[in-house]
């Protein structure tokens, strides 16, 4: 089970990046997508340009689902990435967690998490990790 939700996970977002990238003519490098939990306490998606938030997106425009999601990530995915950062927030003391999910430069199929905290770098971290 493990291995189907890293490899869905990486598939999701490598997706999400190059679609964003193509549909808004940008380097897939430059493209990325900031994880947080709002003051309601529920999942935001921020898409971002050159490390730059530019507009809220949802999970429905990241998996690319129009009308009717036939596999249901639309209600499985936004509880497993609560989940995450709310761990994250436990393990770090803070409510500011954000983690950033960007392309690698070297290997355009492999995605790549970075953990913010109050808008600072802390850490490059694994998808394995971030699901333990």
């Amino acid at each position: 089970m493990e291995d189907f939700i890293l490899s869905e996970t990486r598939t999701i977002f490598n997706k999400a990046i190059k679609r964003f990238a193509k549909d808004n003519k940008k380097d897939q490098i430059d493209v990325s997508f900031l994880l947080r939990l709002t003051p309601e306490r529920e999942v935001g998606y921020v898409y971002c340009q050159d490390h730059t938030p530019l507009r809220e997106s949802s999970i429905k425009e990241i998996l690319n689902v129009k009308a009717f999601d036939m596999k249901g990530y639309t209600v499985l995915v936004p509880p497993q990435i609560k989940k995450i950062i709310e761990n994250l927030e436990a393990r770090m003391s803070s409510n500011n967690i954000e983690v950033c999910v960007y392309l690698d430069r070297e290997d355009e199929d492999e995605v790549r998490y970075f953990v913010y905290q109050d808008g600072k770098y802390i850490k490059e971290i694994s998808l394995l990790e971030l699901i333990k």
